[in-house]
């Protein structure tokens, strides 16, 4: 449907670098850019999917907290991906929908 990116540190500005704290839970809000129209059969499902890019096509962010483009993989980290999604941190997923009667 459509996809969207989001670089952590950039999370509440795309301008100004603001790093993760450990175990502080943070809000992303992603914005779709060009969104695909699909018609879906009645009983379909949707996948979000929520990772960590590890592509060509992005630049590799070792999360040593450091700046990305002098980053090695000498000082690479593991970073761990938490979804929220409980009554005090609730996650939302909004989608625009259209009934297509014919």
């Amino acid at each position: 449907m459509w996809s969207d990116t989001v670089r952590a540190r950039y999370r509440e500005s795309e301008r100004t670098a603001k790093l993760m704290t450990l175990g502080q839970i943070s809000l992303f809000k992603f914005e779709p850019g060009w969104f695909v129209a699909r018609k879906l059969a009645k009983g379909s499902r949707l996948r979000l999917i929520i990772a960590a890019p590890n592509s060509i096509y992005w630049q590799k962010n070792y999360s040593s907290g450091g700046v990305v483009a002098d980053e090695r993989k000498e000082n690479a980290r593991t970073a761990h991906v938490v979804l929220h999604h409980d009554p005090d941190h609730q996650s939302t997923l909004d989608l625009p929908l259209v009934s297509s009667r014919q």
